[in-house]
């Protein structure tokens, strides 16, 4: 590291910096927080490999972490997030994990009919929305 070092405005980063930013968190937080940390995805693709849904998750602490989670407008209300869903709580459970949480402001129904529970909100995040911070207890296995 050089001396002087300077802070500067990234209005567009790139994908490559927003990447060692997070490897550089991770890699604080494993060597000074006990356990280990583990990113993954579940994804859906057509019949043409082409991505049409997704799910970022973060195993941490024995909780699933869902970072975001979408579907392709045309195949939502069919079931497709239910199953992005239930694969990451699977792969949780599979962790030894006991809950999952997440953040929304736009699908907060959506979450509550998966067994999702409030636990904290945030007005006007986006200005005249909230956006709400959901738990759920996975079952033991």
């Amino acid at each position: 590291m050089k001396l002087p070092i300077r802070i500067e405005l990234d209005e567009a980063p790139t994908r490559e910096d927003r990447k060692v930013l997070e490897r550089a968190i991770d890699d604080f937080n494993a060597r000074t927080t006990p356990g280990a940390l583990e990113r993954f995805g579940v994804f859906m693709r057509d019949a043409e490999g082409e991505l049409v849904g997704g799910l970022d998750g973060v195993i941490a602490w024995q909780w699933l972490y869902v970072e975001s989670i979408w579907v392709h407008e045309e195949l939502r209300h069919r079931g497709y997030g239910r199953d992005l869903l239930t694969a990451a709580e699977r792969r949780a459970l599979e962790r030894d994990c006991h809950s999952a949480w997440l953040g929304t402001f736009q699908a907060l129904g959506f979450y509550q009919k998966c067994g999702y529970r409030v636990f904290g909100t945030l007005e006007d995040y986006p200005p005249g929305q909230s956006r709400y911070f959901l738990r759920k207890r996975l079952p033991a296995h």
